[in-house]
C-alpha cells in the first residue's frame, strides 16, 4: 500500500451505470466499467495502512470496486446500508430532476413513496458520526463509495458545507470529493479531483 503524508476523509460517487432494473440492482455500463479502472487507480493513491472503505451496497457502487480489490486483495470493503441511495420516489407531475430540486429547496419534501433528504440524513447521521470518529479519534484514513445525492447530504448535513441543486448538477460520474479541515478537525470546504478519469459523465 502507499504511504501518503496525512489521512484523508474522502468521498466518492459511483461510476456510469445502466438504466436498467430496479435502483439498488442496476450494474456499470461499458462506460462505467471504463471508468472503475481509473477510479481504481484514483482510490488506490490514496489508500495507506490505516484506510477503511465503506460503500454503498447497491451493485454499481460495489463494482465500482472490483479494480480496486483485483489490484489489491488485501483492500478490504465494507458495505453499509447507511450509504444507498436516497429513495426519491415518483410522480405524475414531475420529473426525476424536478422532484431533485424540490429536495434541496426543501429538507423536508418529499413524493408518495419517496423519503425527504430529512429522513434520509436521520438515518445517515449515526453512520457518519461513527466514521468521522475513526477518522478524528482513531486517524484512520476514511474513504466512502456512494451516491450523487448522498455526497451532497452528506457535505450539507454532517459538514455544513454549502451545497444545493445547482452543486449536485455538477457531480460527475464518477467523482471524488477530498474534504478539507483546519487544525481542530472543522470541515473548511472540499477538493473535487477527477483528473485522469476515462469516459466522465455528468447528468444533463
Amino acid at each position: 500500500m502507499n504511504n501518503i503524508d496525512m489521512n484523508n476523509f474522502i468521498i466518492c460517487r459511483h461510476c456510469k451505470s445502466s438504466m436498467d432494473g430496479a435502483d439498488h440492482e442496476r450494474k456499470l455500463d461499458d462506460d462505467g466499467l471504463k471508468q472503475s479502472s481509473s477510479l481504481s487507480k484514483k482510490i488506490l493513491n490514496k489508500v495507506n495502512d490505516s484506510t477503511i472503505i465503506y460503500s454503498s451496497p447497491f451493485v454499481r457502487a460495489m463494482q465500482s470496486l472490483e479494480p480496486l480489490i483485483k489490484e489489491n486483495p488485501s483492500i478490504k470493503i465494507f458495505a453499509d446500508e447507511s450509504l444507498k441511495e436516497i429513495n426519491i420516489g415518483k410522480s405524475q407531475d414531475l420529473s426525476k430532476h424536478q422532484i431533485i430540486e424540490k429536495m434541496w429547496e426543501n429538507d423536508e419534501f418529499k413524493v408518495e413513496n419517496g423519503e425527504s433528504q430529512k429522513e434520509c440524513y436521520s438515518k445517515l447521521e449515526p453512520f457518519m458520526n461513527k466514521t468521522f470518529s475513526q477518522f478524528k479519534d482513531e486517524n484512520k484514513n476514511i474513504i466512502l463509495v456512494t451516491h450523487g445525492n448522498l455526497i451532497g447530504i452528506i457535505l450539507k448535513n454532517f459538514f455544513n458545507l454549502k451545497f444545493n441543486f445547482e452543486s449536485w448538477k455538477q457531480i460527475s460520474m464518477p467523482d471524488m470529493y477530498i474534504i478539507k479541515f483546519d487544525e481542530n478537525k472543522n470541515a473548511i470546504g472540499f477538493d473535487r479531483d477527477v483528473a485522469n478519469i476515462d469516459n466522465l459523465f455528468y447528468v444533463k
